[in-house]
């Protein structure tokens, strides 16, 4: 599942999405996200329980879109240019599997972006993010006004977008952006991965099921939240999967959730 612009790996339960066009920091172009959009598709089909995405290189996780396939379109080509990107990002959000951005360098328009949809993110001390968009007469088109504004509100989302700073990987740690402090630039790959094997651990219909409550409650009520969790926390619950993890607690012995992996889905 490997490609020019996008290099997959496989380790076990956990597989590494890599950008791969270092020398154009890792931007983003339309044979870069349909090969993740293809990836992410093919991996949800498989026993990974957990992906690492990063770029190749320590100077740019991305830096956004690449600004050679925006130039000269009209409106209506830009529109549909744009809902593509923006589709994919949104499937990254919205993946069954958990994406963890290891963000080792500049994180810059949609490659800020694609650090917001993931599950969470890892920023080495020396990772950048931001939204430059409007100093050149363009505006975030794959989700960023949207999904940054929900994360910290609206003030310093405006603040990021209209003046361009970049936001150190501290800064994004303060404010939320990340559960994890940042890391050592050369470790960043190593601690996503030690990350997606604890998630790759746990039981895998039950993380599933948790982000699909986190997911699709997001969109409604509170009310209409719990109530989706209640109908999966159910199914879960009632499953082999709980069964075995809750035989294995009182056993005090280590789950084996690979033999349990069948049956419905919740």
């Amino acid at each position: 599942m490997s490609d020019d612009v996008l290099v997959v790996e496989r380790q076990g339960p956990v597989a590494q999405l890599r950008i791969n066009r270092p020398r154009q920091h890792n931007a983003l172009n339309a044979d870069v996200l349909a090969a993740v959009d293809r990836a992410l598709g093919e991996l949800a089909a498989t026993e990974v329980r957990a992906i690492v995405l990063t770029g190749t290189g320590e100077r740019a996780f991305s830096a956004g879109a690449d600004l050679h396939e925006l130039a000269g379109l009209g409106a209506d080509r830009a529109h549909d240019v744009l809902g593509r990107g923006q589709a994919v990002v949104a499937r990254i959000e919205r993946s069954p599997v958990p994406v963890i951005a290891a963000v080792n360098g500049l994180a810059l328009g949609g490659g800020f972006e694609i650090v917001l949809a993931c599950t969470f993110a890892v920023l080495a001390e020396t990772a950048e993010l931001g939204l430059p968009e409007t100093g050149l007469g363009l505006m975030p088109g794959y989700g960023g006004t949207q999904r940054l504004a929900r994360r910290v509100g609206a003030p310093v989302a405006a603040y990021t977008m209209l003046t361009g700073e970049r936001m150190s990987a501290e800064r994004a740690y303060g404010l939320g952006l990340t559960p994890v402090p940042p890391v050592p630039v050369g470790g960043v790959v190593d601690a996503a991965h030690d990350l997606a094997l604890r998630v790759a651990a746990r039981g895998p219909r039950a993380v599933r099921a948790s982000l699909e409550a986190l997911h699709r409650g997001a969109d409604g009520s509170l009310e209409s939240g719990l109530a989706l969790e209640s109908a999966l926390a159910g199914v879960v619950t009632g499953g082999e999967e709980a069964a075995e993890g809750i035989a294995a607690f009182l056993g005090k012995r280590a789950p084996a959730f690979d033999a349990t992996r069948g049956g419905e889905q919740p």
